[in-house]
Order: C-alpha cells, then structure tokens, then sequence
C-alpha cells in the first residue's frame, strides 16, 4: 500500500512539476527573430578606410537580455569600379581580443598576440587560425544595417 501511494504521489508530482520546468527551461531552446539594427549612413564612410561603429546588437538566443554593444567594422571597397560593403567584428579569431585598425599597417591588429588581419579581414599574419567573422548585412538606399548574425570560417 505505501508502494502505491509512493507512486501515486510521484505522479502528481511529476504532472505538475512537468510543466513548470519545461516553462522555465524553454527560453533556451527557442528561436527568436533576429533584427536589423541600423548601423550607418554608407555615404559617410571612406573608401578603403574601416570605420568602426558601436551599435546595440540583440543577442536572439537564450533568456531575453538586454542589447549588447558591439564594434561593426564597416568597409567600402571599389573593386573594379563596383563598390562592395563589408562589416567585420572587432574580435580576434584566436583568443577573442578586441582587433584595431592600425592606420600605419593599413591592416586589423590584435595588440595580444600580435595577429594581424587584411583591409577585408584576411588573416595575414600572427596566430589567428580564421579570418575575422562577418556579420549579416544590408542596404536599403544608402542605409545600412546589420543583425546579429555571423558568417565565415568557423562560424
């Protein structure tokens, strides 16, 4: 009988701690919608010259949090008369440090370990094993925005 009743209780237990642990627990699993943020007006940025912009990037897994500031790279190039946008991160692809733009260089350094990154993020030199990431972006007229998604090797 005491068996029973264990069971029993165990069971109500079970039906009524189910759902609140699965409520608790779901914000990791879901997916939510990545947003454009915006990021720059692309006629004020040089050709050749990475501009760096800090802008609020929502973070689209796990418990709602808020925005995080992030440093997007913004690059214009003119290759072969077509001009062509890039955003980077600002994170070394070795050890996670903050990369710069080192006018002197005319290249991405990361002042920990000495990697040095090309005007497209390359990895050129030192012990990053991957380019810099690349973040989803895009244009609408001459506005650009871009989301909290990154691409490249490793990604």
């Amino acid at each position: 009988m005491i068996v029973s009743i264990n069971g029993i209780g165990a069971g109500i237990a079970l039906m009524i701690g189910a759902p609140i642990v699965g409520s608790v627990l779901s914000p990791l699993f879901a997916k939510r919608k990545t947003p454009w943020v915006l990021v720059a007006d692309v006629a004020q940025v040089a050709v050749g010259v990475p501009t760096a912009y800090v802008v609020n990037l929502p973070i689209d897994e796990g418990w709602s949090v808020p925005p995080v500031p992030r440093t997007v790279y913004v690059v214009k190039l003119n290759l072969n008369g077509t001009v062509q946008m890039i955003t980077l991160s600002n994170v070394c692809t070795h050890m996670q440090c903050d990369v710069h733009w080192d006018i002197n260089l005319e290249q991405f350094l990361c002042p920990c370990h000495g990697g040095l990154y090309s005007i497209d993020g390359t990895n050129i030199g030192g012990p990053p094993p991957w380019p810099l990431f690349r973040y989803q972006h895009k244009l609408v007229g001459n506005t650009l925005y871009v989301r909290n998604v990154l691409t490249g090797i490793g990604a």
